[in-house]
């Protein structure tokens, strides 16, 4: 069984052996695919590598690419990925996640193609409600934040398309890698002052992260702004042009202060859309401070600082409840993907 979460900047996938009703989860795969410079050809290549080195029986399909800019519109991005996945693995052994957790048939796919766009998260909270009765699911990746309640061991789903979900508070365009800097604050402390900023593609979340010891420079696996290296210096320099600045007039420890603001300023955007779910939870009737914050993505650790901010107590990561042999944390649409088709399997 393959799980393959096709999104507009990374590809993931989950390989997972099922047999006399049992599974054992073999790989857990991730890579940067930029998709918006490497083009249609090069997804379509790679999917059939997939296919020939993985061989699966079936697989099981969510996907975000479709917002790519190579494409003119989500329906023309949907149709490529399906075609092209269908392709690569059998139309009559592929699936596709639906924003009805549910999984499609490819012609039904074909046939409704906004009922696939942008549905990892529906993967993920199809698989957090078999896990947990009342819980707040978060992943946060290289580019975006996702947040699901669930409650009762149902998903509590406000927004089933991208710009619902950025109303509702369940969608934050925020992650830990490949967020612009002068996307989050419009201004930073400078020398005791407070400085207006230089609103450019200067420096990203990952120099933030990267400075302030919360990656390191191999988890830095994008590619950087100004197409240097992903040392602290290389980090600082890109940091401080956002201020119009440079080493020439900021120390490390001054620029290291910056990266502190920005990251404060970026774990309360996310706290805020925490909030706003748990109050969906507080007008349902439950008692929020009971509430478990799951979490999972390459930046658990943002998720749980915005977590205590916002009043979370019990905070948990997905790899602690799931309990695989391979950490699925990064991969969680993926594998929710390839469980969805399991229990499709089983149940026919």
């Amino acid at each position: 069984m393959l799980g393959i979460d096709v999104g507009g900047a990374n590809l993931k996938y989950v390989v997972i052996r099922y047999d006399n009703g049992k599974h054992v989860l073999e790989e857990v795969h991730r890579e940067y695919f930029p998709l918006w410079r490497r083009g249609r050809e090069a997804l379509e290549r790679r999917l059939r590598e997939l296919s020939r080195e993985l061989s699966p029986d079936y697989a099981s399909i969510c996907m975000t690419a479709e917002l790519c800019d190579i494409y003119e519109s989500k329906t023309e991005g949907v149709i490529d990925v399906v075609e092209k996945c269908c392709e690569a693995f059998g139309k009559d052994r592929t699936l596709f996640v639906s924003c009805d957790l549910e999984l499609l048939e490819p012609d039904e796919a074909l046939k409704h193609p906004l009922k696939i766009a942008a549905a990892n998260w529906a993967a993920s909270a199809w698989l957090v409600s078999k896990l947990c009765r009342d819980c707040v699911f978060a992943d946060i990746g290289s580019t975006t934040t996702t947040i699901i309640l669930v409650l009762d061991g149902r998903p509590q789903i406000c927004g089933k398309t991208d710009p619902e979900k950025l109303i509702c508070g369940e969608l934050v365009y925020l992650g830990t890698l490949r967020t612009s800097v002068s996307e989050i604050v419009d201004r930073l402390p400078y020398k005791g002052n407070i400085s207006r900023i230089c609103r450019e593609y200067f420096s990203i979340m990952a120099d933030v992260n990267l400075l302030l010891g919360k990656i390191s420079s191999e988890e830095y696996y994008i590619d950087t702004p100004d197409g240097r290296g992903k040392s602290l210096k290389d980090a600082a320099l890109r940091l401080a042009r956002v201020a119009c600045s440079s080493l020439e007039y900021l120390n490390m420890s001054e620029i290291v202060e910056i990266a502190r603001y920005v990251y404060d300023i970026a774990i309360g955007k996310i706290t805020e859309s925490f909030i706003q779910v748990r109050t969906r939870a507080a007008t349902s009737g439950k008692d929020t401070a009971r509430l478990t914050l799951v979490t999972a993505g390459i930046g658990e650790f943002m998720l749980r600082d915005a977590g205590i901010r916002a009043g979370f107590s019990n905070i948990v990561s997905i790899d602690d409840i799931v309990r695989e042999p391979l950490k699925i944390a990064t991969a969680v649409p993926s594998y929710g993907a390839a469980m969805m088709l399991i229990d499709h399997v089983r149940t026919r």
